[in-house]
C-alpha cells in the first residue's frame, strides 16, 4: 500500500473535508517513516507545528478507528483495518487488488500455525510425521539460520498434538546460565523442568545415586518413574539446540550420547518406546575434538531445509497478493537473495506494504539503504568480531574454498555460504556484493 492509496482510505474514514493540506503532508511523510523535525525543515515550518498537526490527525484517526492511532503504528492499523474491509470497498479503491484472507506479520520466528504465509514441504514433513509416529525415535532437523527449521518444529508438534502425545519443548536460551555449570546439575534441572511440564511431581531423590552417576540415574528416573507416569507417548523437542553445542561442547556431548543411548535401548525397553526427540540445530558445527561432525551425524534420522524453489516463491508472492505467475519478478528476487526463506519473505512483506517497488528492493539490497541493511550489518558485525570468520569468508569469495573446516561450519551456520560440491559459495548474490565491498576492507585494515 502506497501512500497516496492510504490517504485514499482516511478520506473515506474521516468526515467529509475535514483533511487538511498540512495533515496530508504529515502523513505522507509519516508514512515514509520521517519523524517531525525532518518534516518541518524540509516542508519550512516549526518543529512544534508539526508536532501538533500530527497530534490532532491521530486524534481523530483514533475516534473515527474507535482505537488508539499514534504516529508510531498508524501504518500498521491502516494496513490491517485496509485488508479487513469488505471487498466491494476494497475495489472500489483498487479493482486490480488481490484480497488477502490474513495479514502478513513483519519477518522474523517461526510463521505461526495455519498461517498462510507458510509454504509447506510436503515430502518434507511427511516424512517428519511418520518419524515421530515410530516407537523410540530420534529426529534430527539441520539448516542454516532463518531457514524455518523453528516453523516446522511447531507443525511437528502440532501433529503430536493431534496423535495425542504428550508435548514437551525445551529451549536452551531461556535456561540460567548456572545451570550448565555441571553434567549433574544440568541434567537434574532437565528432569525436574520436564516433570513439571507434564504436571508430574519431581521426585530425584527417590532415583538419583551418587555412585551410579549421573546419566545413569537421569535414565533410571525416566524408565521407573517419569515415562511410566504417561499413558501416550512423549514429543521432546530441542529447540536451537546449538546454543548448548557452541557454549557447552562437553556437557552437549555427554547429553548428546545419553539420548542416542535411550533411542538405541528404545528397540528393547517398552517404557522407552514412548519417548519421541526431535533435534533442532544449525549446519554441523566442530567445536571439539570430543564432538565431531561424524558423531553428530551418526544421530538420529537427519532432515535438512531445502531453499525455495521458483514455483514455491510464486506462490508465496501470490499469498502476498502479487500476481507473479507470468512475469520474470519471482525469477528476478531469487536470482538476488536465492530461495532462501527469510530474505524471500522480507522482499514480499515490503512489497505488499507498497513502502518500495521491485525494482527499487533489488536496486538497493545490498546497500545501507535497502530493505536489508540491518539483516546484512548485524552479519558484518559477527563477522568483525571473530577475524578467522571474516578471512575464511574472503577467502571463499576469492577462491571458492578455505582450509578452515571449522571456520565454514560456521559460516555456513550462518547461512552465509552453501556447498556445491567441492566448492564454497556464497549463499546469494546479494551477500556476494555485500561482502565483497565490506569485508575486504576489514580484512586488509
Amino acid at each position: 500500500m502506497t501512500a497516496e492509496e492510504a490517504l485514499e482510505i482516511i478520506e473515506q474514514i474521516l468526515p467529509p473535508g475535514s483533511l487538511t493540506a498540512a495533515q496530508e503532508l504529515v502523513f505522507r511523510r509519516s508514512w515514509l517513516g520521517e519523524e517531525y523535525p525532518a518534516i518541518a525543515r524540509e516542508a519550512g515550518y516549526d518543529y512544534s507545528y508539526i508536532r501538533d498537526i500530527g497530534a490532532q490527525l491521530w486524534r481523530s484517526l483514533s475516534k473515527a478507528l474507535k482505537e488508539p492511532v499514534k504516529k508510531k503504528n498508524f501504518r500498521a492499523l491502516l494496513q490491517q483495518r485496509f485488508n479487513l474491509q469488505p471487498l466491494h470497498l476494497k475495489q472500489a479503491i483498487d479493482p486490480n487488488l488481490t484480497v488477502l484472507s490474513d495479514i502478513p506479520e513483519f519477518p522474523g520466528g517461526a510463521v505461526r500455525l495455519h498461517s498462510q504465509f507458510y509454504i509447506e514441504h510436503p515430502a518434507i514433513q511427511a516424512k517428519a510425521y511418520a518419524e515421530i509416529g515410530k516407537s523410540g525415535s530420534l529426529l534430527r532437523i539441520k539448516a542454516s539460520q532463518r531457514m524455518g527449521k523453528s516453523s516446522l518444529l511447531l507443525r511437528i508438534i502440532n501433529q503430536a498434538k493431534t496423535l495425542n502425545y504428550n508435548t514437551v519443548n525445551l529451549d536452551f536460551k531461556q535456561t540460567d546460565s548456572d545451570i550448565f555449570s555441571s553434567l549433574d546439575r544440568f541434567l537434574r534441572w532437565f528432569c525436574i523442568h520436564v516433570s513439571q511440564q507434564l504436571g508430574i511431581e519431581p521426585r530425584l531423590n527417590q532415583y538419583w545415586q551418587k555412585e551410579a552417576g549421573s546419566k545413569a540415574s537421569c535414565t533410571l528416573y525416566w524408565t521407573r518413574y517419569l515415562l511410566s507416569q504417561l499413558n501416550t507417548p512423549l514429543l521432546l523437542s530441542f529447540n536451537d539446540f546449538d546454543f548448548i553445542l557452541t557454549e557447552h561442547p562437553k556437557l552437549a556431548w555427554e547429553f548428546l550420547m545419553l539420548l542416542q543411548s535411550w533411542h538405541e535401548e528404545a528397540r528393547q525397553s517398552n517404557v522407552l518406546q514412548k519417548l519421541r526427540l526431535v533435534i533442532v540445530h544449525s549446519t554441523d558445527i566442530h567445536i571439539s575434538p570430543q564432538l565431531s561432525v561424524s558423531s553428530l551425524n551418526m544421530i538420529g534420522y537427519p532432515i535438512e531445509l531445502p531453499e525455495l524453489n521458483l514455483s514455491q516463491v510464486q506462490i508465496l508472492a501470490q499469498k502476498y497478493g502479487l500476481n507473479w505467475e507470468t512475469s520474470n519478478s519471482a525469477q528476478e528476487l531469487i536470482d538476488m537473495v536465492g530461495g532462501h526463506p527469510y530474505l524471500l519473505q522480507l522482499a514480499l512483506y515490503h512489497l505488499w506494504t507498497g513502502s518500495v517497488t521491485l525494482d527499487q528492493l533489488l536496486q538497493e539490497a545490498p546497500t545501507l539503504t535497502g530493505i536489508y541493511s540491518d539483516h546484512l550489518q548485524s552479519l558484518l558485525v559477527t563477522l568483525q568480531s571473530c577475524l578467522d570468520l571474516s578471512k575464511g569468508l574472503d577467502q571463499i569469495i576469492k577462491d571458492g574454498q578455505t582450509t578452515q573446516v571449522k571456520v565454514a561450519a560456521k559460516l555456513e551456520k550462518l547461512g552465509l555460504i552453501k556447498r556445491q560440491g567441492n566448492l564454497l559459495k556464497l549463499r546469494c548474490k546479494l551477500y556476494h556484493l555485500y561482502f565483497s565491498d565490506h569485508l575486504s576492507l576489514f580484512c586488509l585494515s
